[in-house]
């Protein structure tokens, strides 16, 4: 009686979680705003208590963050439109001078005795779709963005609600606010350094490719900002455009110094000086970083593959911080510890 009892409960909270599922898929363009605001106001909320600290009124403080976070939206948004529809317009060109890439290079392989075809590479690396991709992920994340309005709003209310929001925690249960704090930090510390590293990876490629002469230089550096918020898989998908437009315009020298430019400054910033500030307790095993990439991006389309591995480390710091479902966040972790 007991085992069935349990086997009852266990297919009652596979079926909550499969309807939140669907509910989730359903909503996603109520859902993806309001995620964007929880991140945006975790990423700007430092700030705003920085601010007070100094002696600035709270509502001046609050205009002060919204001000700038408007100005920045809007020239990234302004900068991304313009590249995305220049890079649009000379797409044929690429197009027509990776196909000749190409045959050029099926030839040779030929000649020296390698059997292959030009419309098997095609396939392998069809530059219609390589573009397509490109311009659908950026333009998800920009469509996300577009009902900005809504998501000022749902910013100014969540860090108007943010220092209330431990005393309400405390009021309901002192367990549960003390959860919550720790959640919160975590949540915290990981959004503000991979934040931090992202945008110094994306400044470091943005010079790197001016200075190597590849078009549309900022584009990359967007993609490379926001794919590296992707471990493992991130910086490679990143890499890819831009490594292609090299050899298109430099020719395979200059495509070998762009993946070059890409793997060291992912190895210093990911590899060595990232882990260093990060802490314990907040990476991902390899298998879920894949899993996460796949599942969110199915529930969200290529916003949820943004963000991925932040919902990912989100879900799985609050299964961390409660000792009934810690189990789960070990599933989840690179790493075993003692």
């Amino acid at each position: 009686m007991q085992v069935q009892t349990q086997m009852g409960s266990s297919l009652v909270k596979l079926a909550a979680v499969v309807i939140i599922i669907a509910g989730l898929i359903s909503a996603k363009a109520i859902v993806i705003p309001i995620l964007l605001a929880i991140f945006i106001t975790i990423l700007t909320s430092p700030l705003l208590i920085w601010l007070k600290e100094k002696g600035l009124n709270s509502a001046f403080a609050l205009v002060s963050v919204m001000v700038l976070l408007i100005v920045a939206m809007t020239l990234l948004g302004v900068l991304i439109s313009a590249s995305l529809q220049d890079f649009a317009l000379n797409l044929p060109v690429y197009e027509t001078k990776l196909r000749d890439t190409l045959s050029g290079f099926t030839a040779l392989m030929n000649e020296i005795g390698f059997d292959f075809s030009q419309e098997t590479l095609l396939g392998l690396i069809n530059p219609a779709k390589l573009a397509q991709f490109t311009s659908e992920l950026v333009k998800g994340f920009g469509s996300a963005l577009t009902n900005g309005f809504m998501i000022l709003l749902l910013v100014i209310f969540m860090l108007l609600e943010a220092s209330v929001l431990p005393q309400k925690l405390h009021a309901i249960h002192a367990d549960a606010s003390s959860h919550a704090a720790e959640f919160l930090r975590n949540v915290k510390q990981y959004m503000l350094i991979k934040s931090v590293f992202s945008l110094l990876t994306g400044i470091l490629i943005y010079i790197s490719l001016l200075l190597v002469g590849i078009d549309y230089a900022l584009l990359w550096a967007v993609l490379a900002f926001l794919l590296n918020f992707v471990p493992n898989i991130g910086s490679i998908i990143a890499a890819i455009p831009a490594v292609l437009l090299a050899l298109l315009q430099l020719g395979l020298i200059g495509a070998v110094e762009v993946a070059l430019l890409f793997v060291v400054i992912n190895i210093v910033l990911g590899s060595v000086l990232e882990p260093k500030y990060m802490g314990q307790g907040l990476g991902l095993s390899t298998l879920v970083v894949f899993i996460s990439l796949i599942f969110w991006g199915w529930v969200f389309g290529p916003v949820g593959m943004l963000l991925s591995i932040p919902l990912t480390i989100m879900t799985k710091l609050a299964f961390q911080v409660n000792p009934q479902t810690k189990w789960i966040a070990i599933l989840l972790d690179s790493e075993v510890k003692e």
